[in-house]
Order: structure tokens, then C-alpha cells, then sequence
């Protein structure tokens, strides 16, 4: 956790307020739970962990621990009317599995906790010329050769919308690899626009992977407070593919090899270290000593 972190989380309870059309008081009070906490938190702790416990607090004020529910289904329901525009961008390319990849990547893009701007126009732009966006870093390569010898994936969404996107580079990853299993992990609760298991269910993620939840609802995944049951399958899976910067951010220092992440980088605190530029898109393999 980052003191900047502050300004982003403190901006996250105004973009709720103004979404919910809350009142001045209202507003006054979610970023007053919101400042006093951040004043005490534990700052040894991710970002992704400090929103979620943030979350729990705000939730009462809020009336609703799901505000964003009609916005998530209707971001579900427009990436599902691009399906044949998707189908065509991957089997339009020579290279369709980086493609696939790219495009999983472009849909992080949806994301209602950055800092970023987003319409649907930058979203349909930034798909329909992802084929020419370049990796700022690469290990796609390293992440298809391990699959080949690989019986269990698993696939950690992040956003609504952007799992619309997911769901057609698993299946595409499922037609390179067709002995491979894939579990897709889901949030355990809801915060902002993640995935729960509603969410995966509204766009048939079931006909790609098999949907697991969490049990947990931080703003990524914190691998402590998620279940037993998860945990176990993100010990024994072969491969674990993290979408999201959340995930980065909460998985970055787990000791397991094959961990991929696949991000766009938003932040400049992320940026920054792995010497790229802020939106940069990323698909980097772990290394173990992190």
C-alpha cells in the first residue's frame, strides 16, 4: 500500500456518490468512513485488500453491497453484442492465440476504480486496432509453451465486461489446448465492478471454464482471506492466469511458478517499476524470486 493509493480510493467513494446520486450529507459521510480508515489502515497491506475492507465499512451507508449491479449487467450485455465482431478480429490474424490474448487484455479496460476515462467508443476503438498495440512486456511465448504440457488452468477474472473477452480466448485457448481444464475464479462478494459468480453466469462462462468463487471480496485477489477450497485449486493448478492489476497488485509477491499476468498497466505506481509506460498492456510470467 502506497499513501498515493489514498487520493484513488477517497476518488472511488465520489465516483459511487455521484453514481448513486447521494446527497451532499451522504457524500460527506462515505468519504469521512473513507479518510478515517485510510488515517489507521494497515499499510503493510495491498490496495486490493485495504478497498475491500473499506468496502464492509461503506456498504452500510451505501443501503446496498452491489451498487453497481445494473451497470455491470448492461457492460456484460454490450461486449456480448461485439461476440462476432471478437470472433472476427481473432480469425482474422495469422497469430490468433496472441490475438485472443491481446484482446483479454484490452478488455481490463473496463474498470470503474482507475483513474483512466472510459466510453464505449475508446472501448470499441482500443479492440478493433489491439492487433497493432504492442506487448510492453511479452512473455506470451513462455505462457503458450507451458500450457502444452499443462492438465489444469487457472483463470482469475477481474471486470465485468472484460470477461465477455475472457471467455473467448479460453475457449480459443481450449481449441490450442483441448486437454486442459479451466477453472475461472471469481470475487466472493461484491466491490465496484468485479466478477461474482452472477456475473460469470449472465455472460455463460460455464461453457468455457468452471466458475469457482473466492470467497472473499477484495478489490483483487488476496490470497489469505480467499477460501480453502480456492486456495487448493490455486496451489495445485499447472498454470494460473491473473487478469487485472488488482490481481497483480494482490498477487505479485505469492511464491508458485507459472503465475501470468495480464494487465493493462494504469497506475504509475505500477508502471513505473517494471520501466513501462502508464496503459501499457503487459502479459508477464512471475519470476520466483518476487
Amino acid at each position: 500500500m502506497h499513501q498515493e493509493c489514498f487520493h484513488c480510493d477517497i476518488n472511488q467513494m465520489k465516483k459511487i456518490s455521484r453514481f448513486m446520486q447521494l446527497d451532499q450529507a451522504a457524500e460527506n459521510r462515505l468519504i469521512k468512513l473513507t479518510d478515517d480508515y485510510l488515517k489507521t489502515c494497515d499499510m503493510t497491506k495491498t490496495n486490493p485488500e485495504i478497498m475491500g475492507e473499506i468496502w464492509a465499512v461503506i456498504k452500510n451507508v451505501l443501503g446496498t453491497d452491489n451498487p453497481y449491479k445494473e451497470i455491470k449487467s448492461y457492460y456484460n450485455q454490450l461486449v456480448l453484442s461485439m461476440s462476432d465482431l471478437i470472433d472476427d478480429l481473432i480469425h482474422g490474424r495469422s497469430n490468433r492465440l496472441v490475438c485472443g490474448l491481446k484482446l483479454a487484455i484490452a478488455g481490463n479496460l473496463i474498470d470503474f476504480a482507475a483513474k483512466h476515462k472510459f466510453d464505449e467508443n475508446s472501448f470499441k476503438e482500443t479492440i478493433e486496432n489491439i492487433s497493432g498495440t504492442e506487448l510492453a512486456i511479452d512473455h506470451s511465448a513462455q505462457l503458450f509453451d507451458v500450457l502444452k504440457d499443462s492438465r489444469t488452468l487457472l483463470y482469475l477474472g477481474d471486470n465485468c465486461g472484460e470477461i465477455v473477452l475472457d471467455k473467448h480466448f479460453i475457449l480459443l485457448l481450449k481449441e490450442y489446448y483441448p486437454n486442459l481444464q479451466v477453472f475461472y475464479g471469481v470475487r466472493g462478494k461484491p466491490i465496484v465492478n468485479d466478477v461474482t459468480i452472477k456475473d460469470a453466469r449472465e455472460v455463460c462462462m460455464e461453457e468455457a471454464a468452471t466458475v469457482i468463487s473466492n470467497g472473499d471480496g477484495s478489490l483483487g485477489t488476496v490470497l489469505h482471506r480467499t477460501s480453502t477450497e480456492f486456495q487448493e485449486i490455486f496451489t495445485t493448478a499447472d498454470v494460473v492466469i491473473c487478469k487485472g492489476q488488482g490481481n497483480y497488485e494482490g498477487l505479485a509477491d505469492c511464491r508458485r511458478e507459472n503465475v501470468f499476468f495480464l494487465f493493462m498497466a494504469k497506475c504509475s505506481l505500477v508502471a513505473a517499476p517494471l520501466g513501462i509506460d502508464r496503459m501499457s498492456i503487459v502479459c508477464m510470467k512471475k519470476p520466483l524470486y518476487l
